[in-house]
């Protein structure tokens, strides 16, 4: 029997952690499969994370209790992973692809569109980036129910200075919550943009709308991107993917101005070692941050997982081939020797074990020391 848990206990944001509890990139000696059977298949509702199908999973969080969230892009629907590793559970969507759900509906009566992600916020609440259903919505903790925060369902441009709820967006892909703020990857219109949680008022704090690199230290709100894919935020700083950029960037959101951190624009796979704005990535589309300490990038094409110690500016490979292949070879150690298949998702933990998405070998895996 089917049986959903709603809490209230406070959940911590793991794109915000403490240095103290991080290991050192190098401290990583195995990667493990916690959860999906490497196929593809139709979603069952409930069943042994070993066993089931999680076909294409993306963004990973987990809550206070030590459970994990996970969002499956191509079954359109949300995950609950215990956290013994032993069961999955659906507790939003329906399985299929459509655009339904008002504000008190029951998120398993909820259609969803390929969600990316989601996050948690300290009450428990959880957000949900419905990318091709171009909006965001909130399940609450206490009862369970969906929200729509913002877009209406129709893709777009508009709204800024008004309600969220009326505006629009094209393809939410990622969002990042912090006190009453939540963050939105709009991928389509090349921005990012801000909610306000209490007003519940949108506006564009990054992004002109043109598909381009932005300036070192320019006025966010002035400068172009290019495909704007993943975010997280560490309370001083915004993080953003550009998938079409090929690199990574941060706002300080003290003065509102764009750095370099990653990437030279170019696609390709060098620079470990080097310099990281040296590198070359290949259509990146994750992000974690262990603040002051590294940045963990999800190189998609590149079928690895790259860090960035943030004290050397020196970017390195974690786990994948070193000559970008894909596939799967099996759990253990030497993981330069492991395979990935198109990682997104990217979550770091309190505990300094870190979370991957590794979406077309349908699996969540864990790297750990």
């Amino acid at each position: 029997m089917l049986v959903c848990r709603y809490r209230t206990l406070l959940v911590c944001h793991v794109t915000i952690l403490f240095a103290l509890v991080a290991p050192a990139a190098a401290q990583y000696r195995r990667i493990t499969t916690i959860a999906g059977s490497g196929q593809t298949g139709e979603v069952r509702f409930q069943g042994r994370a070993s066993e089931l199908a999680l076909t294409n999973p993306f963004g990973i969080q987990q809550e206070a209790d030590g459970d994990f969230l996970i969002a499956s892009f191509d079954q359109h629907v949300l995950y609950r992973l215990d956290s013994s590793h032993t069961t999955l559970e659906v507790f939003a969507g329906t399985g299929q692809a459509g655009l339904n759900g008002r504000s008190g509906d029951h998120a398993l009566k909820v259609m969803l569109n390929a969600p990316h992600e989601l996050q948690v916020d300290p009450q428990g609440n959880i957000y949900v980036a419905d990318t091709n259903n171009h909006r965001v919505g909130m399940i609450e903790a206490t009862t369970g129910r969906w929200k729509v925060v913002a877009g209406t369902g129709t893709a777009g441009f508009a709204g800024d200075g008004s309600l969220a709820t009326e505006a629009l967006l094209d393809q939410a892909y990622s969002i990042a919550t912090e006190g009453d703020r939540l963050w939105i990857a709009d991928l389509g219109n090349h921005r990012i943009r801000q909610v306000d949680l209490q007003t519940g008022k949108i506006e564009t704090i990054c992004g002109t709308g043109e598909r381009k690199i932005p300036a070192e230290g320019g006025l966010a709100v002035e400068q172009p991107l290019a495909g704007p894919r993943s975010l997280a935020v560490d309370g001083g700083n915004l993080w953003i993917v550009l998938r079409e950029g090929n690199s990574v960037w941060r706002i300080d959101r003290s003065t509102n101005r764009i750095y370099h951190v990653a990437g030279t624009g170019e696609k390709g796979f060098s620079g470990d070692g080097d310099n990281a704005k040296l590198a070359r990535l290949n259509g990146p589309k994750g992000i974690a941050v262990s603040p002051g300490l590294s940045v963990f990038i999800a190189d998609t094409e590149n079928h690895a997982i790259r860090v960035v110690d943030l004290a050397s500016e020196r970017i390195s490979t974690l786990v994948g081939s070193p000559n970008g292949a894909a596939g799967f070879n099996g759990d253990g150690d030497e993981l330069k020797k492991r395979l990935l298949n198109r990682p997104h998702g990217v979550c770091l933990l309190p505990t300094g074990e870190l979370l991957i998405g590794d979406s077309e070998n349908h699996r969540v895996r864990m790297l750990s020391q």
